[in-house]
């Protein structure tokens, strides 16, 4: 395997302008290539611009010979000349000022000098970060009991070691050789963002260079093959904890933010390529809340953010493409970190018969969602209105058929089947009515979503009748004995439906 622990890792010194328990070092598996390529400087003139002013420089100042010349309009090129003279480039004549000759032949030479550096590609999709360094600067670590190394930061005789996230197990990355012009894009955006953050008065690079012909040849890899590194970046919460985003990810190299690599972590969290990545920025963010110095409000606003993480965590982003769904999740999460911060108080167990009302209204929704695509309109014609022992084999022999452990519960048996009638045909009622309509639902459909929670869990109806027997007991005396742990089991359940229905992995 390439990315081992005993890889070299590459430190460019990332500090993110936070206090060092709300950051978190990450080591970023690169490959890195030797090039050769050239300097390029930030341009203050585009294609034509310089065409322009290199001609009116021998004498011709007419803009429809000018365009004769270029092949483009008359109109453009007052345009252009226009800018040049607002830019102090053009005097009153017509001519090149001082300052615009400087500028003429500063393009000139830009092409004239080059060096040796390094790119850095990322494994998995082949793309270049937008970064060039001349040099190669390499952390000092030392290796714990565990192998995994530590970073040694501070100084020689105050030596500062801290622990890195790094990733293993790194799968389905590719090798292929970025292009010259991979390349030249890599350089001039790392010089862009190097004159953005010393907020350089320079204009913007030349949006017409794509005529990079001299440029491309003059780059070459004085190595063919990479090498394979760690580079040290952070992942850090910002100080302002209400920030619009609630992570963020240090430059490598020290320039700023990088929302390029954010981006990438953001795909690494969804398509979780990245084992742990999710419970790291989990436990940033639970940090983050308890150290936060706000009022209640902003504590709820901080564990709402937390609980959509987790939401994510569990089920990824996809889960956000049922919104009334998601919605009801993340108010159980919150609800269940409300809970933990109570834990050692008599106020819990109202907060835990909350989060009962909570799974049950998740659970809910999504036997709304089924019945959108399984209609369960007259489902509950199959039973008899008034013989209850008839209703009560009748819905074992279904379970049985498709798949669950019976005897169902007597209380999920005994529902009445007008319930069952307005739980199907108007979408009202609570839990049991559903679990029920979708269950004389998936009678015609062999591909219903309860078949394939049956295969998994067999005795997932039971589940369902607990939680909806434990809702049923809010608020009463019974409910004072349950602790953390069987409600974690409600929510458990709630996240086993919502997936196997949904099509969605489950991490628990």
């Amino acid at each position: 395997m390439a990315f081992r622990k005993d890889t070299s890792i590459l430190f460019y010194d990332p500090r993110p302008s936070v206090r060092y328990s709300q950051r978190e070092y990450f080591l970023y598996p690169v490959r890195m290539y030797r090039v050769i390529a050239p300097r390029v400087s930030s341009r203050k003139l585009n294609i034509l611009e310089k065409a322009v002013l290199g001609i009116r420089n021998t004498g011709v100042v007419e803009a429809d010979i000018i365009g004769e010349h270029l092949n483009i309009g008359k109109d453009l090129v007052g345009l252009i000349i226009t800018q040049l003279s607002d830019r102090g480039l053009i005097n009153s004549r017509g001519l090149p000022t001082a300052h615009g000759l400087k500028i003429l032949e500063d393009e000139t030479l830009i092409s004239q000098d080059a060096a040796a550096g390094f790119v850095f590609q990322d494994p998995w999709t082949g793309e270049l970060l937008p970064r060039f360094a001349e040099r190669e600067s390499y952390a000092e670590v030392r290796f714990n009991d565990t192998g995994f190394p530590e970073l040694v930061l501070g100084t020689t005789g105050k030596p500062d070691y801290r622990r890195a996230f790094m990733p293993i197990n790194i799968t389905d990355t590719i090798r292929i050789q970025p292009s010259p012009s991979d390349i030249l894009n890599a350089i001039r955006q790392h010089h862009r963002a190097l004159r953005n953050s010393s907020q350089s008065n320079d204009y913007d690079e030349d949006t017409w260079m794509l005529q990079q012909v001299p440029y491309l040849e003059r780059i070459s890899f004085i190595d063919e093959e990479p090498i394979d590194l760690w580079l040290t970046t952070c992942l850090y919460t910002p100080e302002n904890v209400f920030s619009a985003n609630i992570w963020n990810v240090c430059d490598p190299f020290g320039v700023s933010d990088s929302p390029w690599l954010r981006r990438r972590f953001e795909k690494h969290e969804r398509e979780q390529t990245i084992k742990g990545l999710q419970k790291l920025l989990l436990k940033m963010v639970g940090k983050q809340r308890h150290e936060a110095d706000i009022g209640f409000a902003d504590w709820v606003e901080l564990a709402n953010r937390e609980a959509s993480l987790q939401v994510e965590q569990k089920l990824t982003v996809e889960i956000r493409r049922w919104q009334d769904l998601w919605e009801r999740l993340v108010t159980v999460e919150r609800a269940y970190l409300e809970a933990k911060e109570l834990e050692n108080s008599k106020s819990i167990y109202a907060k835990l018969d909350n989060i009962l009302v909570e799974a049950q209204k998740a659970a809910e929704c999504v036997f709304h969602l089924l019945q959108k695509t399984y209609i369960t309109k007259d489902c509950w014609k199959h039973l008899s209105r008034k013989d209850r022992e008839f209703n009560r084999n009748f819905l074992n022999q279904v379970a049985e058929k498709i798949g669950f452990v019976t005897p169902l519960p007597y209380p999920l048996l005994s529902v009445d089947c007008n319930y069952i009638k307005l739980a199907a045909d108007s979408g009202k009622q609570s839990l049991r009515p559903h679990v029920l309509a979708a269950l004389l639902t998936a009678i015609n459909y062999p591909e219903h979503p309860l078949r394939s929670l049956a295969q998994e869990y067999p005795s997932f109806l039971q589940e369902l009748d607990e939680l909806a027997k434990l809702r049923n007991q809010s608020g009463h005396a019974s409910n004072q004995q349950l602790n953390l742990s069987d409600i974690e089991q409600q929510i458990d359940t709630v996240y086993k439906l919502v997936a196997t229905t949904l099509q969605l992995s489950y991490q628990p």
